[in-house]
């Protein structure tokens, strides 16, 4: 299943735009750039593979995507977000000869429930989030295998500060908690094991009232 960026990211933005206005309804939306760090590990595997990543962290990279968040009341909200990952993954020498790496590419979303401490008109605002969310590794490293989209739990911590004029600088860590399971044309697993994987990000929203 391939997924683009750009549709998910449209879907996330009309969701929070979409979202009924009230006297308490806040909300912000913008992009944001990150940096995709997973810290997991994969279980052994029956035979070893020049294409796909030794380890999780061999994904890290750089990420860019959307978020959008929607304050319902003073205290609790909603946020979307979706994020995808370019690294160069795989690539050694066997005896059959030395092989590069190819290009791996990791979509995530997410929808969490946000509950801050802070209340307007307060110009720094911190929050606590957990919810849902998706993942599906891509690009040319993961074509030959079988790469279902995985469910994830997904948990996040943020803040943001007002710069005025209805725009706000953010930063927060979203982490997504899931089993993976790559296999092969015969159903061999590959790539499996319970992963952890960080989102470091950073964005700029604009949002009212």
């Amino acid at each position: 299943m391939v997924v683009r960026p750009s549709i998910l990211i449209a879907l996330a933005l009309v969701a929070v735009l979409a979202a009924p206005a009230t006297a308490q309804t806040r909300y912000d939306i913008g992009p944001l750039l990150g940096l995709y760090a997973p810290i997991g590990n994969f279980r052994p595997t029956p035979y070893y593979t020049t294409i796909l990543p030794n380890s999780p962290s061999d994904l890290t990279g750089l990420a860019w995507g959307g978020q959008g968040r929607i304050w319902f009341t003073r205290r609790f909200g909603v946020q979307l977000q979706v994020a995808s990952a370019s690294s160069t993954v795989g690539g050694g020498c066997t005896p059959g000869g030395c092989f590069s790496g190819r290009p791996a590419r990791v979509l995530t979303a997410s929808a969490q429930g946000l509950y801050t401490s802070s209340s307007p008109p307060q110009r720094v605002r911190v929050w606590l989030g957990a919810g849902a969310g998706l993942v599906h590794h891509g690009g040319a490293a993961y074509a030959p295998f079988s790469s279902p989209l995985q469910f994830a739990t997904a948990l996040g911590i943020g803040s943001a500060i007002s710069l005025g004029g209805h725009v706000t600088a953010s930063l927060g860590v979203t982490t997504l908690l899931y089993y993976i399971d790559v296999s092969d044309s015969t159903g061999t697993s590959l790539e499996h094991g319970f992963q952890v994987d960080p989102l470091i990000h950073a964005g700029l929203s604009w949002g009212g009232p």
